[in-house]
This record gives structure tokens, sequence and C-alpha cells, in this order.
């Protein structure tokens, strides 16, 4: 049986090769067809899903795209933006215009693109993106007029411009003031105040930049420093600068009065009193030795030495170079408290009581006539007793002695 089987299929096979000799030539041509129709259906596929090359995609965005407008705002670097790359996001083939494009006369087909062009300026750069629209004509790929802009993402790639932030210093202080309101005003205090950036850091990442500001107001015999810390954060929006944080230094509305630490000296200038003139003081003169100022919450103080000529007698009845009673003193302590900075600064020091009488010391610095002048007044009262008609009574004699000061050489 199994012999028979294999003459069986030996048969078969001589009958199939028999067929095949006699029709070659019809399955040459069969194979020919099935390789037209592929060949066919290839261009037509292809055709189907051509798009426009990226190449071609990019020079079309760098013509048709402008850079944005850019407005630099009050902290921001001004600068000029200019296109650096375009980055093709993806092309897709469409049978219909794309929405909002116009249908092209003769189009077999049409195409969009996503585009992301770059723009770079000094410390700022855009990504502008958009879609470009393409209409298939004559075999070739073109660009439909009307670009759908898709909106502006700003990035800062460097920190706010300095000399805007300076020149904007009292925008700041304003800032400062609302978040932290007191008396004076900080934006008043400080409003011809030199100002400086100490410091800056910029982080790029999360796009803020961070200002140390020192404010300095320099008068004739005080000063003031205030140190902000400003936080800038950047708008990747609008691309601008804005403030997000001011700070200022707990001691912004101290006064610092260095500037009357020293020796002064002081020339007789004249005398107050009410009756006849004693001017010991003009040859004896003044010596004011400033040694230390306290500014605290509740008083401004001066504290040193002070030494001149007290007048522990009564009025002479003529001016007088000198009277029994003239009593020089030297190295007498004081403590001086700021009474007045209406225009100048008054501090007043009663000095120690002496056996003859008291006296005061008032020091001024400063004056709307003259900023820098600076001047001092002692003070003496003496009290005595005197008769009329032989009866007793108690009597006040007082001399009031100007100088002007000038620091010692």
């Amino acid at each position: 049986m199994g012999g028979t089987l294999a003459d069986y299929l030996r048969g078969r096979a001589a009958v199939v090769a028999g067929l095949a000799r006699r029709h070659r030539g019809v399955a040459v041509a069969l194979a020919l067809v099935a390789c037209a129709v592929v060949a066919l259906l290839g261009v037509a596929l292809f055709r189907a899903l051509e798009v426009p090359d990226g190449a071609a995609v990019e020079a079309d965005a760098h013509a048709a795209l402008a850079a944005p407008d850019y407005t630099a705002g009050t902290y921001g670097t001004d600068t000029t933006l200019v296109a650096q790359g375009v980055d093709v996001r993806s092309v897709r083939r469409a049978e219909t215009a794309p929405e909002g494009a116009a249908a092209q006369f003769g189009a077999a087909g049409y195409a969009t693109a996503d585009v992301v062009v770059s723009y770079a300026g000094q410390s700022v750069r855009a990504d502008q993106g958009a879609t470009l629209s393409y209409a298939l004509v004559d075999g070739t790929w073109q660009l439909v007029p009307g670009v759908a802009n898709e909106g502006v993402t700003w990035y800062a790639t460097a920190g706010v411009d300095q000399d805007k932030v300076l020149s904007n210093t009292h925008l700041l202080l304003a800032r400062a003031d609302e978040e932290s309101p007191a008396e004076p005003a900080l934006a008043e205090l400080y409003a011809n105040a030199a100002v400086s950036v100490e410091s800056k850091t910029f982080d790029e990442e999360a796009q803020t930049d961070t200002l140390e500001i020192v404010c300095t107001r320099t008068e004739s015999f005080e000063t003031y420093e205030c140190r902000l810390t400003v936080t800038f954060s950047f708008s990747q929006t609008n691309g601008q600068w804005s403030v997000s944080g001011v700070e200022a230094s707990d001691n912004a509305r101290e006064r610092n009065l260095d500037a009357l630490l020293g020796t002064w000296t002081g020339a007789f200038q004249s005398q107050q009193t009410e009756g006849g003139k004693c001017l010991a003081a003009r040859e004896g003169g003044l010596s004011v030795e400033v040694l230390g100022a306290s500014v605290g919450e509740e008083a401004v103080t001066l504290s040193g030495y002070v030494g001149g000529v007290a007048h522990y007698h009564a009025n002479p009845g003529d001016d007088a170079a000198s009277c029994e009673g003239d009593v020089a003193f030297e190295e007498v302590q004081f403590t001086a408290r700021l009474v007045s900075d209406d225009g100048s600064l008054v501090f007043l020091a009663d000095l120690p009581e002496d056996v003859g009488g008291t006296s005061t010391l008032t020091l001024r610095f400063g004056s709307e006539d003259d900023p820098g002048a600076a001047s001092a007044e002692v003070v003496t009262t003496y009290v005595y007793d005197d008769a009329i008609l032989f009866i007793p009574y108690e009597r006040t004699a007082t001399y009031a002695d100007s100088f002007t000061l000038q620091r010692a050489e």
C-alpha cells in the first residue's frame, strides 16, 4: 500500500510540472501585473502620507514669523529679540483645508506644522508657538497665508536691570512702607539718599532675582542707613519683572550720630543777661568732648565732658571783663538729651549743681541757614539775697553765654 501511495504522488507532481512548463508565460505576466499593482499602491500610499519637509518648515517659520513685541517694564533690561532657532514639533497631513486657512485652488492635499520659534535678547528668551498651514499644489507644498500664533512663553536668562532698580528705589521704599507702616516713612526719609546694590542672587530655575540694596542718607551731623532685601519674580506670561517682596532693616529709621563724636572748641560770641554783662567766658572759651551717642526708643543722648566758665555772682553795674564769683570748670561730665530735631539737632544737659549755682549746656548742630553750623550755650543761674529798705528778698542773676563750635585740630 505504501508503494501505491508513493507512485500516486509522483504522478501528480509530474502533471503539475507539465502544466507549469506549458503555461510559463502566463505566470510571468501575472507576476508583472502584481508588481505593478504593488508599486501603484505604494505611490498612492506615499502621496497620501507625504508632508512638507522639516527643513522647509523651518525656513518658512523663520520667514513668516516676526519677533514678538517685548516691553521690559520698570525693572527689566531693554533689548532687541533675535531669532535663534525653530523646533518643528509635528507635521500632519489633512485632506481638507485646515481650520482658519482658505482652500487653495488645485490643491491635492493639505498639511499643518506645529512649530516653536525661539528668540533671544539680553537677559530674556521668548518661545513663540505657531501653526503653519500648507497646500499641495502641482506636486509642491506651498505655505498658505495666515500663520496661527499660539502664544509666547517668556524666560529670564539673567536678572533685573540694576540701573533701573536703583532709579526706582523710591518705589521699593514705598512698598516697604506699605508692608511695615511706621514713622517716619522710609520713602520720605530716604528721598535723596545715595543708593547702591550690595549683592544679587539670580535663580534661573525659580525665575527670581534677589537684591540687597543699601540706601544711605548723609547729613552734616547725622546719617541714616536702610538695607532693603528685594525679591523680584519674572512673569512667563508678559516677560516682565515685578516685586514680590521687600524687607527693610530694623534700624532703617534710626539716626547715626557718630559725626558728633570728638572734641569741639567754642569761641565766645555773645552774652544775654538782664543787667551788666560779665564777659569772662570771652577769654575762657568753651571745650566740649563728646565721647558717646545713644539712640534709643525713649531718648537720644550725647555724653562726654565740658569745660568753661560759670558766673556765680550778681550782675555788675557796668559790663565787666570778669567778676568776683566767676568759676572756671573743667571736665565736668554731662549727658545731653535730644530735645528738638526740627531743622537742627538740639541737645540739653543739666550740669551738676555747684555750691555757687547751677548751669545748663545746650548743643545745637545745624540750622536752616547753615546745615553745617554748630553752636553751644552755657546758661548760669545764680541765686543770692538782696534787700530793699532793709527788707531782705531773694534775687536771681542769669547769664547765657553763646559760642560757635569747631572741631579741635
